[in-house]
């Protein structure tokens, strides 16, 4: 047993104790007045109707009953309950500069320290964004990795100095590349801001840079410090007048390089700010850059809850604040006596409709409490609507639900079964398909499952009207079907539906491609007649051709001579074999379009078999199951 607001508990026991210190403080009171209204024996008479016994028992139990109201408002915790946890946000990596360059003064107290602050500032306005940190100066380290601990970054970042890197110098390359390899994940968004007064002394902080682009990892730029610049204290309080020379002996003076800061940022895609006295440049850069970024999952793990018991003391209080009311504290057998029956009288009946009031409250609120978490925990009032069948109301209540936690992939689910029970097939379709953002693989395979129910019923309604439009509904039925096998192939009742739509399917375009043959032999009667007609013309003009030549030939054989009739004789007879020629190729093309006429017979004969043996179109066949949600 714990307790979520245990100062509940000190205020309950003072509240019992100023409590039982009045009811002692009243009846003291009470005794000495009696006393001195009327003497030992009289008062013995008149308090004879009065139990102090059972008037002892009421105060306690109202004491007893007012405690147990504050134990209820301190919410006693008993048990746990497994829940999932999600956080969403982005990675921010901070990487700041520690080189000697940083304790100029050109702001104040120093570039440093004015660098701390104006971070802190930035991570106080953070929401569920990770953030982490990368000192450099020569070199460069993870010293906090990206976490939701604020508290922890900000530790780390206290424990900032110019002495935490020994190598000196000022290396922007290898900020970038150690800070490659720290966002080295899955995130769509990989964010650095780069908080240095810009000189880059390697002078490869460009070319660092563009690789970083290519990689995904996007540079956001503080300038620290002021472009006329600063000399550089040897010591970080700088108060013994020491500086930073040269190999010359002149004294270093540190400027903000803007210009390479600008190019950095803009060869990745970022944007450059200078800091700011109150990180102004940290905060424009989170509200108009970094706020807009879709954010992601950074946490999902399940974290013991604990399980409110507040209901108990509370109940138990109502319970005792009726026993307190109907306890009297009266004796049952006394004697009657009208004058003290008179002076002793309770509050007449408007005092008891008013204290019968004060508990039908208290029974009110108490049963609006007990209902609280019920009706917090989830959408009872969706859930009775579906179990009752109201389908319609079920989907309302879900949507309003889901309005109010748009990410809960749960809750998208129950709305698509509740909507594919009431056959509002749409709507349940993009409600599965927004359920698949869930992390849990079986509701994963049961949105792929239930997704694939509903395009078999989409399909099922267009079957007659669109055939076309059925046939894709159903293809992509079976795809969800077998995405849910791919997650969980075990699954019996994805498979059986899988399978089945397969063949609802192969049906459905069998007769289709019946159908388009059925109608091309209609036109083949047509054709037919065109080709007779056809082959009919070709034939005359073969015989018009024949008689010509026949003819031709006769008046050539009358204008010949005797000696040339015999030759002609000759020529007669090639004449003769030429029409016997034709004759045969004229019979032997009939004979061809004869076996033609048969051949178109018979394929119609075999076309209208197969035709009637066609499977019914109304045979109807089981539909698929669906799992309970």
């Amino acid at each position: 047993m714990q307790f979520a607001h245990s100062i509940w508990l000190v205020a309950g026991a003072a509240a019992c104790g100023i409590l039982v210190l009045s009811f002692y403080h009243f009846q003291k009171k009470s005794t000495a007045a009696l006393r001195e209204f009327a003497s030992g024996r009289l008062l013995e008479k008149l308090t004879q109707g009065v139990s102090p016994k059972k008037r002892m028992i009421k105060r306690a139990i109202l004491v007893l009953a007012v405690a147990s109201i504050f134990v209820a408002l301190a919410r006693p915790q008993m048990g746990f309950q497994w829940k999932e946890v999600k956080r969403k946000g982005i990675d921010i990596l901070v990487a700041v500069d520690t080189s000697r360059s940083m304790l100029a003064k050109d702001v104040k107290p120093n570039r440093l320290e004015r660098s701390k602050f104006g971070i802190m500032d930035f991570v106080s306005k953070l929401q569920g964004d990770r953030v982490g940190l990368l000192p450099f100066a020569g070199t460069a380290f993870l010293m906090c990795p990206l976490t939701l601990d604020y508290d922890a970054f900000g530790n780390s970042l206290d424990a900032l100095d110019t002495d935490i890197i020994p190598q000196g110098g000022t290396d922007l390359a290898g900020a970038i590349y150690e800070a490659e390899a720290t966002l080295n994940n899955d995130a769509n968004h990989k964010i650095l801001i780069l908080v240095t007064d810009g000189e880059d002394l390697e002078g490869e902080a460009l070319t660092a840079a563009t690789e970083a682009k290519k990689r995904g990892l996007t540079i956001f730029t503080i300038g620290v410090g002021t472009p006329s610049g600063e000399l550089i204290p040897l010591a970080p309080g700088g108060r013994d007048g020491a500086f930073v020379k040269d190999e010359t002996g002149r004294p270093v003076k540190s400027r903000l390089d803007e210009n390479m800061l600008q190019k950095i940022a803009e060869a990745t895609g970022g944007r450059y700010e200078p800091l700011g006295q109150q990180a102004e440049g940290l905060e424009a850069i989170y509200r108009e850059n970094l706020s807009l970024i879709p954010k992601h999952d950074l946490q999902e793990r399940m974290q013991q809850v604990p399980i409110e018991r507040f209901q108990w003391p509370l109940m138990a209080a109502l319970v005792l604040l009726l026993m307190e009311f109907a306890i009297s504290d009266r004796k049952r057998n006394r004697k009657p006596f009208p004058v003290i029956k008179t002076a002793y009288r309770r509050i007449p009946k408007a005092g008891r409709a008013a204290g019968v009031a004060s508990l039908a409250v208290l029974l009110l609120l108490t049963i609006v409490l007990l209902g609280y978490r019920g009706a917090h925990a989830s959408p009872g009032n969706a859930e009775t609507a579906y179990k009752a069948g109201n389908f319609d109301q079920a989907v309302l209540g879900y949507r309003s639900e889901t309005l109010k936690n748009p990410e809960d992939p749960q809750l998208k689910f129950n709305l698509g079964t509740a909507a594919y029970k009431g056959k509002q097939y749409p709507e349940a379709l993009a409600s599965f398909k927004k359920a698949l953002n869930a992390s849990d693989i079986n509701l994963q395979n049961q949105s792929y499952y239930n997704m694939g129910n509903t395009l078999y019923r989409q399909g099922e309604g267009t079957e007659k009207q669109n055939p076309q439009q059925t046939i894709q509904h159903w293809e992509a039925s079976i795809e969800a079907y077998e995405n849910a096998l791919k997650l969980k192939p075990e699954d019996q009742d994805a498979g059986f539906n899988r399978d089945f739509v397969k063949k609802r399917l192969e049906a459905l375009k069998k007769d289709q491609k019946q159908k388009e043959c059925n109608k091309c032999k209609n036109n083949d009667p047509q054709d037919q007649n065109k080709d007779k007609k056809k082959n009919k013309q070709e034939k005359n003009e073969q015989e018009k051709n024949n008689s010509q030549a026949n003819k031709k030939d006769s008046e050539q054989n009358r204008n010949k001579d005797p000696k040339q009739k015999q030759k002609s004789g000759g020529q007669d007879t090639k004449s003769a074999q030429n029409q016997k020629r034709n004759s045969g190729e004229k019979e032997n093309q009939e004979k061809k379009q004869g076996d033609e006429k048969r051949a178109n017979a018979h394929k119609n004969k075999k076309d209208e078999i197969k035709t009637s043996q066609k499977p019914d179109p109304t045979e109807s066949a089981q539909a698929p199951k669906r799992r309970r949600p």
